[in-house]
C-alpha cells in the first residue's frame, strides 16, 4: 500500500540544492555583479529547496499543490533572468546565437533543458519549472478530450522550423541577437523579451481553450517538445510500474496530463518509455496501490523499456 511517510532522500536533496544555489546566488550578486543570474539562482533555490522540501513532507493528496508551487517559482526564476538580462532563452534565441556564430545564455539554457540534460533527467523541467506550464495548469478547463493524432503529431516540427527561421531572420536581415552577447550588433530590450513572453502565452492559452486541454501547446505546438520527445526517451530518470502491485484500475492513465497510457506500461511491468512524460507524478499519486514510482537506470535498448517483465529493483526510488 501507499505511504505518506516523508522522503528523507528528497529532503536531503532539497537541502543540498538550496545551500548550493543560494551560495552561488550570493557570490554572483555581491562579488561578481551578476544581478540577473543571482536573482534567478535565488528563485531556483527557493523552488528546489523549501519548495521541494514541502513536496517531500505533505501527504499524497496535497503533493500536486506543492509541485505547482515548485513549478511556479521555478518558472518565475527563468522569466526573471530573461527580463533582467534582456536575453531570449527560448529556441528562437538559441537559433539566433547559432546563426550568429557566438555563445550566449540561450545556448547553455537549451543544452541543459532541451538537448543534453533530458537524456539524464527527462522532461523534468516541463513538469517542475516551465514558465508556460506554471500558468497553463491554472486554466479552468474540464476533462481532456484525449490525444489528437494525424497532422497534429507533426505540428511541433513545423513550430521548430519557424523558430529556426526567426533566428535566421533576426541575424541575417535585422542584425539582432538573443541578448547578453558581447560584440553583437544589437542587444535585445526588456520590452522585446516581454513581448515574446506575451506571444507565447497568447498562443498557448488560446490553444488550451480551443482544444479544452491545459497542455495542448506542449503536446502539439511547442518547438521544444519536438526535440524533447527524442532526447528524453534515453533518460536516466523515468517512471516505472510494478505489475505485481497493479490492480488494473486505469487511474494512472486517466490523470496523465500528456495522455500517456500509463496503465499499459504497468501491465507490461516496465518503465514508462514515452517521450511525452513530464514526470509530474500525477499517475503515482492517483495509483491506489503504490505501483508507480521513479527509477534511475540507464536503458540503452528500446526492447528492454517495454517488452516483458523487468524484475531488477535496482534504481527504484520508492518503497
Amino acid at each position: 500500500m501507499k505511504s505518506d511517510k516523508p522522503s528523507r532522500v528528497l529532503l536531503a536533496i532539497a537541502g543540498a540544492i538550496a545551500c548550493l544555489t543560494w551560495l552561488l546566488a550570493a557570490l554572483l550578486w555581491f562579488r561578481l555583479g551578476g544581478k540577473a543570474l543571482g536573482i534567478s539562482l535565488f528563485g531556483l533555490g527557493l523552488s528546489l529547496g523549501p519548495g521541494l522540501a514541502v513536496y517531500a513532507v505533505v501527504p499524497t493528496a496535497r503533493k500536486q499543490r506543492a509541485r505547482r508551487f515548485v513549478l511556479f517559482i521555478g518558472g518565475l526564476s527563468i522569466m526573471a533572468f530573461s527580463l533582467l538580462s534582456a536575453a531570449n532563452l527560448d529556441m528562437e534565441g538559441f537559433f539566433t546565437l547559432v546563426f550568429a556564430g557566438t555563445m550566449g545564455a540561450a545556448i547553455g539554457h537549451n543544452l541543459v533543458t532541451v538537448i543534453i540534460g533530458p537524456m539524464v533527467f527527462g522532461r523534468l523541467v516541463c513538469g517542475w519549472g516551465c514558465w508556460r506550464s506554471m500558468v497553463l495548469e491554472l486554466l479552468p478547463l474540464g476533462p481532456r478530450p484525449g490525444r489528437r493524432r494525424g497532422a497534429w503529431t507533426f505540428l511541433g516540427f513545423g513550430s521548430l522550423a519557424v523558430t529556426a527561421g526567426i533566428g535566421a531572420l533576426s541575424v541575417f536581415m535585422l542584425g539582432h541577437h538573443a541578448g547578453g552577447t558581447p560584440g553583437a550588433l544589437r542587444v535585445s530590450s526588456t520590452w522585446w523579451i516581454a513581448l515574446c513572453f506575451g506571444v507565447y502565452y497568447a498562443a498557448s492559452i488560446s490553444l488550451a481553450f480551443a482544444l479544452r486541454d491545459q497542455r495542448a501547446f506542449r503536446k502539439y505546438l511547442c518547438p521544444n517538445s519536438a526535440i524533447l520527445r527524442v532526447t528524453s526517451r534515453f533518460s536516466l530518470l523515468k517512471m516505472r510500474a510494478k505489475r505485481e502491485l497493479c490492480n488494473a484500475c486505469g487511474a494512472c492513465s486517466q490523470v496523465c496530463p500528456m495522455d500517456i497510457d500509463v496503465a499499459q506500461f504497468a501491465v507490461l511491468d516496465c518503465r514508462v518509455a514515452s517521450g511525452d512524460c513530464i514526470l509530474c507524478q500525477r499517475c503515482a499519486h492517483a495509483c491506489p496501490t503504490g505501483a508507480l514510482g521513479l527509477s534511475i537506470r540507464w536503458t540503452t535498448n528500446k526492447i528492454r523499456w517495454c517488452s516483458g517483465r523487468s524484475t531488477d529493483p535496482r534504481g527504484d526510488l520508492w518503497n
